[in-house]
């Protein structure tokens, strides 16, 4: 029934907070265990198997769950061809996607922890097959104890911002509004073939996937009732991935609307940059599926069925502003 996609870009992205709580509350619910699966894509993975028995320590038997690396990229991870890994977030969650077994989708981050109460919400979203937003708070000296927090310290700007904007628990939201934490069923992420890698190197490839799902005519709807607080303390002791949002020339700017016929710009008065670019495409009436270069639900299959990713790639392949990836 319910697929959990842990992302991960750390050394040590305490997955035992989530992991604890998430086993309590679904013990509390009386929820059966044999209907969750973990998928953890862990990028450190690739240069250190021993994780694998790290992981399965924690975990301890209580949850089935797969631990994988993120699918080959030309611009981060091993198989790069880039100078520096780029931040490129699409990447993991498509992997994740990839290997879920079930049609209830649930994406989690690191470093956070499932506030009381929270799993019972998500089993009633996953019962109505709702696309969800959920709630967080990112605080500093957070302190677990077997899944339950024991101490922390909030600060203003680390709690989301739609728990003040919105005044009911459940709120319907426009795509824009779904960003972090979230849960969707498989039928609307295959629907708009999954999260744009178009947006590698940038990020917001979350609100993307909102607004193109938006179209479509899903409702989507936000959450406070799940809540998750996350470390700030280890925020920064992650990877390093590069964001790039270059700038671009009027012409270029000009061409790629042309190729992809863009009529009108999301801002009228809006920088000529990559993150504008990339909304812009969005003001089309479609909901669009071009950010990816393959089909998520046939990748999808193909890995279920035990087949591996592609690991050959055009080294002279062109990012949508029209740079190689090996001049990067």
């Amino acid at each position: 029934m319910l697929s959990f996609i842990y992302i991960t870009c750390r050394k040590d992205p305490k997955i035992e907070w989530f992991i604890d709580s998430l086993y309590n509350q679904v013990m509390d619910e009386g929820f059966d265990l044999s209907k969750i699966q973990i998928v953890i894509v862990d990028y450190e993975l690739q240069y250190d198997e021993y994780r694998r028995e790290l992981f399965n320590q924690i975990i301890r038997g209580r949850f089935e769950y797969v631990h994988v690396e993120p699918k080959p990229s030309l611009i981060q991870g091993k198989h790069k061809v880039t100078s520096v890994n780029y931040f490129a977030a699409s990447i993991p969650r498509n992997t994740g996607i990839c290997y879920a077994k079930y049609n209830y989708l649930l994406f989690i981050d690191d470093l956070g922890v499932l506030y009381p109460n929270s799993f019972k919400y998500m089993l009633e979203y996953a019962y109505k097959n709702m696309v969800v937003g959920f709630s967080y708070k990112k605080v500093y000296d957070l302190s677990v104890d077997n899944g339950m927090i024991t101490k922390c310290r909030e600060h203003g700007g680390g709690i989301d911002s739609r728990i003040k904007y919105f005044d009911k628990d459940l709120n319907k939201i426009s795509g824009t509004s779904l960003f972090g934490y979230s849960a969707s069923p498989l039928e609307c992420i295959l629907k708009v073939n999954g999260y744009d890698e178009i947006h590698s190197t940038l990020g917001g490839e979350d609100y993307n996937y909102g607004i193109r799902l938006e179209k479509t005519g899903t409702p989507i709807y936000y959450s406070k009732k799940v809540l998750f607080y996350e470390s700030e303390d280890f925020a920064d002791q992650g990877n390093v991935f590069i964001r790039r949002d270059p700038l671009l020339s009027d012409e270029n700017y000009k061409n790629i609307m042309k190729k992809y016929n863009v009529v009108k710009r999301w801002d009228p008065n809006g920088r000529k940059d990559l993150s504008h670019l990339l909304l812009d495409l969005l003001t089309r009436d479609k909901y669009w599926a071009e950010g990816n270069d393959y089909n998520l639900k046939e990748l999808r299959e193909k890995i279920q069925n035990g087949g591996l990713f592609n690991q050959n790639f055009d080294v002279n392949m062109k990012l949508i502003d029209g740079i190689c990836v090996k001049d990067l």
